[in-house]
């Protein structure tokens, strides 16, 4: 599947995958693969996204939804936007995505922590793999602050 040639690509199960920046190929390919909901957490910019995201998935059938993480200050908002889009998207195939999936895997393990019974061994190691995976992005001070409180507030 070319799906999992986006970078940093994770299939957490059938309907849950969380990558970096796909291409418009990969958009294509995730639409033939029944993807039905692109979420992205980036924030715009021209370095990373697409010129037009959310147009490339309506004209794929897909529906995009962007809720954009500031990668120096997250916020308890962002969250609950996010987790209000999963339990609103129950049931269908989705693609958390950002720009290099450390904001994809640190939403998604703590949602799936709070919302889908995970332990929280699960959670940290889903958030280990990409985040422990490239010594230049170790998880700072901001985002252990952040999901601690994600964790006790979400």
């Amino acid at each position: 599947m070319a799906s999992e040639d986006i970078f940093n690509f994770i299939r957490i199960d059938e309907n849950s995958l969380t990558a970096g920046q796909p291409s418009e190929d990969q958009l294509a390919d995730l639409a033939k693969e029944g993807c039905d909901l692109i979420l992205n957490l980036a924030t715009i910019d021209p370095q990373y996204s697409l010129d037009d995201e959310e147009e490339s998935c309506r004209s794929l059938g897909m529906t995009y939804l962007h809720i954009p993480v500031e990668w120096t200050a997250p916020k308890m908002e962002d969250y609950q936007a996010f987790k209000a889009a999963m339990e609103q998207a129950a049931g269908q195939k989705i693609l958390v995505h950002c720009a290099a999936n450390y904001r994809a895997t640190a939403f998604y393990a703590v949602y799936a922590e709070q919302s889908l019974g995970w332990s929280n061994e699960r959670a940290d190691a889903l958030i280990a793999r990409i985040w422990e995976s490239n010594p230049d992005w170790l998880m700072d001070d901001v985002w252990k602050e952040y999901i601690g409180v994600i964790r006790r507030k979400g």
